[in-house]
């Protein structure tokens, strides 16, 4: 295989996702274009029918093969405009941010939970990512007795597992992938709240929104991208993450 020197950043966002894609994906390549990285957006699903569309950001650098290093980006993931340079990533490890939530891990080999959203590899640790989509859907869930659950559906379990497994993980900077609404309300009234209570959702907009020097625009400012899980309002996160 002909090897291409540098990166390649890509962006999975399968199906009727431009809503978000639109906001997300210029940001990714303005970034991307600051430092030299190509860039691609993936639209089109390389799994089988039956499969979790987040299992293609496992094999989506079979698009574009030979590149040095990968960083694989979901698309309501919105990065800042003036984001540093991807940081190194030890050789054969996989690069993956803290997830938020860290408590509903069971597995007694994975040491912290890795959130998918972000991940760097080169092209050792393709390898890795390949076996995780191998090894499909994790088995053990909360709750199910085995103790053996972690955190996740779908990819991010897989993933997990795989990297702890061979030792493979490695801790990115939180700042790349920064979950500003879960990490809201896991430190406030949990998830049932947020669920349930409009009032608590409009509160934290416009905690963000009308107080710039408060806590929570402080980490939205902090942060390099915000992972907008929970929260899938794009042109907010546009005019207040710059």
């Amino acid at each position: 295989m002909e090897v291409v020197s540098g990166t390649l950043v890509v962006m999975v966002s399968v199906g009727d996702r431009t809503h978000i894609s639109d906001y997300t994906f210029p940001r990714l390549a303005n970034w991307a274009a600051r430092h030299g990285y190509s860039v691609i957006l993936i639209k089109k699903p390389m799994t089988r029918n039956g499969i979790a569309p987040h299992f293609n950001k496992l094999i989506a650098h079979r698009l574009a093969p030979g590149f040095e290093r990968y960083i694989i980006v979901d698309d309501d993931l919105i990065l800042k405009k003036h984001a540093p340079p991807m940081e190194a990533v030890p050789p054969g490890f996989v690069g993956l941010c803290a997830d938020v939530v860290q408590s509903n891990t069971e597995a007694t080999h994975v040491t912290w939970t890795g959130n998918t959203g972000f991940i760097v590899s080169d092209r050792d640790g393709l390898l890795l990512l390949e076996e995780a989509f191998h090894d499909g859907e994790y088995p053990f869930k909360s709750g199910d007795g085995s103790n053996k659950a972690i955190w996740g559906p779908h990819d991010q379990a897989s993933l997990n597992n795989t990297l702890f497994k061979h030792k493979k993980a490695y801790q990115l900077d939180a700042r790349w992938n920064y979950q500003a609404v879960i990490d809201y309300y896991a430190r406030g009234k949990g998830w049932d709240v947020w669920r349930q209570s409009k009032y608590y959702r409009i509160r934290y907009y416009l905690s963000v929104f009308l107080n710039p020097f408060g806590t929570h625009r402080e980490n939205i400012r902090n942060a390099y991208g915000i992972h907008m899980t929970m929260g899938l309002y794009p042109k907010f996160f546009t005019k207040v993450h710059k």
